[in-house]
């Protein structure tokens, strides 16, 4: 099916453009001024922004294996509702994503049923190296690296192994950056306390020192590395300041909802805020926007971890970690984003133009004639409001949000995955239109 999308506010790389679009057989193919001979179905833009879908590289599905909580359908659902066209997945399941054998079942269980386009991480373990030194450059994004437990069985911080997989993995290795030993022995201090008992309490049970060691430590060995390193979820103003002396080969993201709160909101939230790494002070959070303002952290990455309300509300020691992020992406990042005056263009940078020039996906990122067609018009000036807690019209499985009962800036009016029209005007159209994503290496 093809389109005109008419009187936009086109961004492209280049600069704002106002005119008209085309989308042909899946792909842009006029962008400002569109031929007369130009045929397709009409959708009127009236001045709205037309911009990149946004590329997220940090997601957790959950599928296979904890789909009460979420699976691929629900979960891409939310994230085209919330301006998303693309999801990286992480492999921390059941069974884990480690082998080759799981990684083909779990691509052969995504296809035809996500709503985005979507590429499937690698997990590293003590002893699948050499399946790892199989995976190919233009499939798998990346390779997990646990260096601390976190959700799930998955955990590497033995050095030697680590080193061996900076020298011989044929794709990018991701860290979750803190140092286990910390983590372990704060546990043992704080983990049978509560929170009426210490307001901060997971961010003294996961302390930022493990994650500072940790990524001082990562930056230390990338020096001997030969491939390239993505450290996962800042959360610090020290790692910042230590990422300012990154290799070129090394990037570094965080989260919206390190953005948004800090330690210092846990009165009110308490477990709907747990999540790994843990939030910190609030002189972090200053940092953590100099540092994406900077491009110290060239990548937003949602992290987006979907738990049942249940289970969030149970005692602090029994609560998982995760916090559901989809839904309403670029409406909270734009509305985040105002008290700095920060362009939407920002935002695009941040989730469309690093991520596709980090990962160099093919064929996908900017509004450009001959690329894909994943695209979200997007109103600035409108508004979306989040549902109140377990309401049913959230498009996540869980259903809830720290955001929730929360007026955000900017609405999201339509979206186009692959030329296909996924969701207009608040409702979800047709089927899942969501491709495997590949990359340009060679």
């Amino acid at each position: 099916m093809n389109w005109l999308i008419h009187e936009a506010r086109i961004l492209t790389a280049e600069g704002e453009i106002i005119g008209d679009a085309w989308i042909k057989e899946g792909r842009w193919a006029a962008i400002g001024r569109i031929p007369a001979h130009a045929k397709g179905f009409s959708f009127p833009a009236k001045g709205a922004y037309l911009l990149p879908g946004l590329i997220d590289t940090h997601v957790h599905f959950r599928e296979p294996g904890l789909t009460p909580k979420g699976d691929f359908y629900t979960e891409s659902r939310a994230a085209v509702a919330g301006g998303v066209t693309t999801v990286f997945d992480m492999p921390n399941t059941l069974p884990p994503t480690t082998t080759l054998e799981a990684w083909a079942r779990k691509r052969a269980l995504v296809r035809g049923k996500s709503w985005t386009n979507f590429a499937l991480y690698f997990g590293a373990t003590a002893d699948n190296l050499p399946a790892i030194r199989q995976l190919s450059p233009k499939e798998v994004p990346g390779v997990k690296i646990f260096l601390a437990s976190s959700t799930g069985e998955l955990l590497l911080n033995e050095e030697p192994c680590v080193r061996a997989l900076m020298r011989h993995s044929p794709v990018r290795l991701l860290f979750h950056s803190e140092k286990e030993e910390r983590i372990q022995a704060a546990l043992k201090q704080w983990e049978q306390a509560t929170w009426a008992e210490v307001p901060d309490l997971h961010t003294r049970a996961r302390p930022p020192e493990a994650c500072v060691e940790s990524t001082r430590w990562l930056l230390e060995e990338a020096q001997q590395a030969e491939v390239p390193l993505h450290v996962l979820h800042i959360t610090t103003a020290e790692e910042v300041a230590l990422l300012r002396h990154r290799p070129a080969h090394l990037s570094a993201e965080t989260c919206p909802v390190y953005l948004q709160w800090s330690a210092e909101d846990f009165p009110r939230y308490q477990n709907l805020l747990k999540c790994n790494p843990s939030l910190k002070y609030a002189a972090d959070k200053d940092a953590l926007w100099q540092g994406l303002v900077e491009g110290t952290l060239a990548v937003v990455g949602t992290d987006h971890a979907p738990h049942l309300l249940p289970e969030k509300t149970l005692p602090y020691p029994q609560a998982p970690s995760g916090v559901p992020s989809h839904g309403y992406v670029l409406p909270w990042l734009w509305t985040l984003g105002q008290a700095f005056q920060l362009p939407l263009a920002f935002w695009i940078e941040k989730m469309v133009y690093a991520p596709a020039r980090l990962w160099q996906i093919q064929g996908r990122g900017p509004i450009q004639e001959g690329f894909w067609a994943d695209a979200v018009l997007f109103d600035p000036d409108g508004t979306t409001t989040v549902p109140p807690m377990e309401a049913p019209t959230y498009p996540t499985k869980c259903r809830w949000s720290p955001l929730a009962g929360s007026s955000l800036r900017g609405r999201v009016i339509a979206v186009w995955v692959n030329g296909t029209l996924s969701y207009a005007n608040s409702l979800f159209i047709g089927r899942p239109a969501g491709q495997e994503v590949r990359f340009a290496f060679p």
